[in-house]
């Protein structure tokens, strides 16, 4: 029981003496700690600098110390990108510090009773004022530097697209550096380097270039070389009948250009070119074939709208398409018309060949003869020739009524090649062939017998080739006839244009009519009589001579009525000159004076006009009238005044 008690109190004296242990510890760290916060009362924490000057544990003294001794001998080593490090001396740019306290204000900012968490982070105080220098002396020195010669700098060059490679495609350039100063950042980094009395600073690692725009992470340009490699991978072989032509990578880079801001360009132009050139080799619409006729001679046909042509629109859109969708394919360029085939003629062995000379066609059916017959074509008279050229049939059509601006035809067949030309039955003809399209052609259509359209109808097909020319020494006998009747005719035309031109010549010579013409007019009208009903036809002054035998008679008429109207006026000529002319007109005279006016009032209005001397009359009227009046004025009684 004693042992018992006894080790209980050793126990209660050991952990009395550990909680005083304990008690002494806690005080002794307290007043520690107590006693570091009231040193950091003057001295800055650790871990600290200023403007890049250690202050750990130290007074504002000392670090004014301290900055004044590094400011004594300052300098600083610029190291450029390229070429040699340079150097400005604090002395050049007359730094000096300046101590208005700025420290003693960032003293007191600091926690001194935080003073343990500055052994674990540092503390960087940066003060602008307590380091001065002189601007327009750092600039001078700055511009001074050879690294800022603007002769010796080199551009950054941006991170760019390479040109085509058959093997690689499009890669990306990567960007250069470049030496071109950043002039206002670069002044920024040397002033917070003097201010925080750096010994050197690196103009790359401060960034004091002026960047690449462009680098090769660029996500813009990344995706810029992926869609062009889509572009020129694309391969399209176009097929032509057994020609092939090939577009890859090698041509089509060859219209891919960047843009300032990265944008893709596929030419249009020169795809457009590109196709264009494609039509250029494979188009035949309007170009010239060759044609074995009928007649054993071979022939060019010119002109016309047959054969393949490429849709330039169209295909050049596809085109476009194809290449950004990166296709790989084999194709036939969109037409926009086609033709029989792709050999030596593209007409192959099926057409309508027409030849204008003979008014003759033939139809050929998968090389066999199926229809030749005569025709009458277009009115070369009247400037509605049948058109020659290489064409394509549009349509048939049964029962049409062809129109213009002076007729609407029906007719049963209707084909259709050239425009409103085209073949169909013209039962109105009693005949064709021959020569009758020269003079009494159709307004451009081929004219045929009812039976050959009919058949050509049940037999062709549209798009089938039309080719029409013409070749001399094809005239049929029938047409050779008709010219001799026509030279016959034409001669004599001639007799009866050369007999009319006599009388066209006497009716021009006629000149002025007068009454003294009467005999010229009266023996070109013998003349004109004489003349055949068609040589009349050809006097085309006519009219002329009608009107000079129309004047001839009114002239003859007019003299006639002058010369009664002359006999009608000579008695009142005679009475005024016998009664009135040279004389001294009195009012004795009065009733002379109205016994001639009477006799002239009498006369009709052709017989006036001719008594010349009228004014005589009008005259002595006159004077009578004026002694009346004296007369009248002498016989007025005075007025009475009183």
């Amino acid at each position: 029981m004693k042992k018992a008690k006894k080790t209980k109190r050793v126990k209660k004296t050991r952990k009395k003496q550990l909680m005083i242990m304990l008690g002494s510890t806690v005080l002794m760290l307290v007043a520690v700690y107590l006693g570091f916060a009231v040193y950091f009362g003057n001295h800055f924490l650790y871990g600290t600098t200023v403007n890049g000057i250690d202050a750990s544990g130290k007074t504002i003294g000392k670090v004014e110390d301290l900055i004044v001794d590094e400011i004594k001998g300052y300098q600083l080593r610029i190291e450029p990108r390229e070429g040699n490090e340079e150097i400005i001396q604090g002395k050049e740019i007359d730094l000096k510090p300046i101590f208005d306290g700025s420290l003693e204000r960032e003293l007191m900012k600091q926690n001194e009773f935080a003073w343990p968490m500055a052994l674990f982070q540092k503390s960087k105080i940066e003060v602008d004022t307590i380091i001065d220098f002189n601007q327009k002396s750092l600039k001078k020195s700055v511009y001074d530097l050879k690294l800022m010669d603007k002769s010796k700098m080199r551009e950054a060059l941006d991170a760019v697209v390479s040109n085509y490679s058959e093997v690689d495609g499009y890669k990306i350039i990567p960007e250069e550096e470049g030496t071109v100063v950043e002039e206002d950042h670069f002044f920024d980094v040397l002033e917070k380097a003097i201010l925080n009395l750096q010994d050197s600073i690196s103009m790359s690692k401060e960034e004091c270039y002026v960047k690449p725009k462009i680098t090769q992470e660029s996500e813009e340009l990344i995706k810029l070389v992926e869609t062009m490699n889509k572009y020129a991978n694309a391969s399209i072989t176009y097929e032509f009948g057994e020609n092939r032509e090939v577009l890859n990578g090698k041509t089509i880079s060859q219209w891919i250009s960047v843009g300032n801001n990265l944008e893709l360009n596929l030419s249009q132009e020169e795809v457009q070119n590109y196709v264009a050139s494609l039509a250029e080799t494979y188009n035949t619409v309007g170009k010239s074939k060759s044609l074995v006729s009928s007649y054993g001679a071979t022939v060019t046909v010119s002109g016309g709208d047959y054969g393949w042509k490429i849709d330039q629109e169209g295909e050049v859109a596809a085109l476009i398409e194809n290449i950004k969708n990166g296709e790989n394919i084999s194709k036939e360029p969109i037409y926009a018309k086609t033709a029989n085939s792709r050999g030596a003629n593209d007409y192959g062995d099926t057409y309508v060949e027409v030849n204008l000379t003979a008014q003759h066609l033939y139809y050929y059916k998968n090389g066999s003869l199926i229809l030749d017959t005569d025709f009458v074509s277009g009115n070369d008279a009247k400037g509605w020739s049948t058109p020659v050229g290489a064409y394509g049939l549009y349509y048939k059509q049964l029962d049409k009524t062809l129109r213009g601006e002076d007729y609407a035809t029906p007719v049963s067949f209707w084909m259709p090649f050239n425009g409103g030309v085209g073949f169909h039955d013209a039962t109105w003809r009693r005949d064709f062939g021959g020569n009758y399209y020269k003079k009494n052609g159709s307004h451009g259509c081929v004219n045929m017998p009812y039976d050959a359209a009919k058949k050509l109808y049940d037999n062709i097909e549209a798009g089938c080739a039309v080719l029409v020319y013409n070749l001399q020494g094809t005239e049929s006998a029938k047409a050779k006839e008709q010219e001799e009747a026509e030279r016959a005719q034409e001669e004599a035309e001639r007799q009866a244009q050369e007999s009319a031109a006599v009388v066209i010549q006497m009716i021009d010579s006629l000149g002025e009519i007068t009454l003294a013409s009467k005999d010229m007019v009266v023996n070109t009208r013998n003349q004109y009589n004489a003349l055949s009903d068609r040589a009349k036809e050809y006097v085309t002054n006519y009219n002329v001579l009608e009107v000079a035998e129309a004047t001839i008679g009114q002239l003859e008429t007019e003299a006639f009525a002058d010369q009664q109207a002359q006999a009608e006026a000579q008695p009142v000529i005679d009475a005024i000159n016998q009664q009135l002319a040279d004389r001294e007109i009195t009012l004795d005279m009065k009733e002379t004076v109205e016994q001639v006016r009477a006799q002239y009032n009498q006369l009709s209005e052709a017989a006036r006009s001719k008594v010349f001397n009228y004014n005589i009359l009008i005259e002595a009227e006159n004077i009578i009238q004026e002694l009346e009046n004296q007369a009248n004025e002498t016989n007025e009684p005075e007025e009475d005044n009183g």
